[in-house]
């Protein structure tokens, strides 16, 4: 004999047939499809720089220091001079509202780089800037350890 369905139980669900529905999606497949995977994460961007980056560009020339080191860029030619080969570096006006700056290697060897400010504002903030920087990296490599990010 069956025992008694209790009235007061909660009804449990009955198994309805499956009607074909051609409009219904179709069920997932019991493994996992390959195709279905989220594609894979695009390579993260590099860090930003930790420390203090000066650039200076016009339409022929161009100036950049980090904590790489020192790049000139003229006419799409690139010289690039990490710091540890730099003696120092210097800065002047060229003229009008030129910036030139020099890199002078061990052996007294010296590259530089003029660029040309729109107006004798964007002049003087390229100087202040100019200053703060390479006083960073320059009193860096005099003084290691006194400079953290």
């Amino acid at each position: 004999m069956y025992p008694e369905p209790n009235p007061y139980a909660s009804p449990q669900p009955q198994p309805h047939p499956q009607q074909h529905n051609p409009y219904a999606s179709p069920q997932p497949y019991p493994q996992q499809n390959p195709y279905l995977n989220p594609p894979p994460q695009p390579p993260q961007p590099p860090h930003p720089h930790a420390g203090p980056e000066f650039l200076a560009a016009d339409s022929r020339c161009g100036i950049v220091v980090d904590e790489t080191g020192v790049t000139f860029d003229f006419e799409g030619q690139s010289a690039e001079f990490p710091w540890p080969d730099i003696q120092s570096v210097h800065s002047k006006p060229g003229g009008g509202h030129r910036l030139m700056v020099a890199v002078v290697l061990p052996g007294g060897k010296f590259y530089e780089c003029v660029v040309k400010a729109r107006n004798r504002v964007t002049l003087e903030q390229w100087f202040r800037e100019l200053g703060h920087v390479l006083h960073v990296y320059l009193g860096r490599r005099d003084n290691p350890g006194s400079w953290t990010p």
